[in-house]
């Protein structure tokens, strides 16, 4: 799977491997695709346990993965086995092989997942795009309802330079007779979201028309947000609300299955939350989040920044919010070099930030920065960054 990691734009392959394969996802009844900038993963598996705690066999297909391959794959409310997601995505290579079609990794991982989901005999798969929603391989399977987070501005390389464009981008998966569900009320979202769905004919559901606002504790805002969409996309489409109960163990499973979205952990008596957050907006949720739990303690930040993404804007919002910042390298080939940010970046002046390659050893240097004051440290930029942060906090 690693050496098969690049984009590909287009259906022809993904067509081609879900044709060899049976074409599974025709099996499955009912079909969602989650699109927008932040907030896809949660809202996926939020919508995919309320289904499967109402009665419906329901999994859900996720990107990217943090630690394991296996968080890409949720069958009933759980995450499949090594043994279960290597035989299944093996079948799949080896089919792709066989019959000469160049998949790419995420295509092999979509629709070995469409596979698993077939074979388990599903009534809903929940598919978390992974760029965008023209072109991506989620998009194949054409679905009667997708979910839109939000909308911010990422991956301009692919999907435009705008917010226009950018929506545009992922509301193109949209077909006659869909529904669509919006998950922020920013007006210029909903009126293009109207004019999609006037264009295609689907129908819009917005904010707040499925499900009334529930309280989860120990998420971020952001989090609970996004675990509340994804309840009232399931509300609406059983047509029927989710006892208070079953909200709360949709919440705790979320809360469990996820790695690097605002995971609270603790070194050395000092709160560490690490969370993904990848672009501006993401990372002005998760320094939200920090304010909404920690107040006005004082925050370090450990931040690693993949070379493609707007680090400028980034570290605009840290430099407003940390009293320390630890720049470091996350674990990807395309890994901003630190060093870089502090000189091309931040003002030389700053004394606040500092550089130290390995993400656990910066780890180390904030925690040790903001100990003595009763801090607190957020280690952010990219789930690169808190992959290797992670492995070692759970080996701790």
């Amino acid at each position: 799977m690693d050496r098969r990691r690049h984009i590909t734009l287009g259906f022809e392959r993904i067509e081609a491997l879900l044709r060899a394969m049976g074409n599974p996802e025709r099996a499955v009844p009912g079909l969602v695709q989650v699109v927008g900038t932040n907030g896809k993963g949660t809202t996926a598996l939020a919508l995919a346990a309320a289904l499967e705690e109402m009665g419906y066999p329901s999994g859900a297909y996720l990107s990217p993965h943090v630690l394991s391959y296996t968080e890409r794959v949720v069958l009933h409310g759980g995450q499949v086995s090594e043994e279960e997601f290597a035989a299944a995505m093996g079948e799949t290579i080896e089919l792709a092989d066989r019959k000469g079609i160049p998949a790419s990794q995420f295509e092999l991982l979509t629709a070995g997942a469409l596979g698993m989901f077939a074979a388990a005999g599903l009534s809903w798969a929940v598919l978390e795009a992974g760029l965008g929603a023209r072109h991506d391989a989620t998009s194949v399977v054409r679905p009667d309802a997708v979910v839109l987070t939000n909308v911010s501005i990422d991956h301009t390389e692919y999907l435009g330079e705008t917010v226009e464009a950018i929506a545009e981008e992922k509301l193109a998966s949209l077909k006659p007779g869909a529904t669509l569900f919006l998950g922020t009320d920013e007006a210029q979202i909903i009126d293009l979201a109207h004019s999609a769905c006037r264009r295609v004919g689907s129908r819009l559901v917005l904010p707040g028309e499925a499900s009334e606002d529930a309280s989860y504790s120990g998420f971020a805002p952001y989090e609970a947000d996004d675990v509340r969409l994804g309840i009232a996309v399931a509300e609406s489409l059983l047509q029927r609300s989710l006892p208070a109960e079953v909200e709360q163990k949709v919440a705790l499973a979320v809360g469990e299955a996820l790695p690097g979205r605002f995971e609270v952990h603790e070194v050395e008596g000092v709160p560490v939350v690490v969370d993904g957050g990848h672009n501006a907006a993401g990372l002005s949720a998760a320094l939200a989040g920090m304010r909404a739990v920690y107040g006005e303690r004082p925050l370090g930040v450990v931040f690693g920044v993949l070379r493609e993404k707007d680090a400028a804007s980034m570290l605009a919002r840290l430099k407003g919010e940390a009293d320390v910042i630890v720049l470091t390298r996350p674990e990807s080939e395309r890994a901003s070099d630190p060093a870089h940010l502090e000189y091309g970046l931040l003002d030389r002046s700053e004394r606040r930030a500092m550089v130290v390659e390995d993400p656990v050893e910066a780890l180390g240097v904030a925690v040790e920065a903001v100990r003595s004051a009763a801090g607190v440290v957020l280690v952010t930029g990219s789930l690169s960054t808190a992959a290797p942060v992670l492995r070692w906090l759970r080996e701790a």
